[in-house]
């Protein structure tokens, strides 16, 4: 799993996006932070530093949890998980609509 210290999410939904973060602690309870991007124009990105947003160092998976201002679209976890490091890393994710109209956050090949 990649570790990373900072998760961006690049919007390419076409619509207003905007992300926060969910860690899974090792009970395997999901939890949620309090501070997210804020809303963001498509063909934009934002950056979430996870230690300055409250994620635990312990943490077992993060990922980012976003939605656009389309409620049809629903909100969705990023995938797959990377974990929290204090290394540096940005784990880079492209948020996107696809054709059947889903909302899917997905981690660079190269994050």
């Amino acid at each position: 799993m990649i570790q990373a210290q900072k998760i961006t999410v690049k919007n390419k939904t076409g619509y207003v996006f905007c992300f926060s973060v969910q860690w899974q602690s090792s009970d395997g309870t999901w939890h949620a932070t309090t501070i997210s991007s804020g809303d963001y124009p498509a063909m934009q990105s934002r950056t979430l530093t996870l230690d300055e947003i409250g994620v635990p160092g312990d943490a077992v998976a993060v990922t980012p949890y976003g939605h656009t201002v389309n409620p049809q679209l629903g909100h969705v976890q990023g995938t797959p998980h990377v974990t929290f490091a204090s290394n540096d890393h940005i784990a880079i994710y492209e948020a996107t609509v696809t054709p059947k109209e889903r909302l899917q956050i997905t981690l660079e090949k190269n994050g």
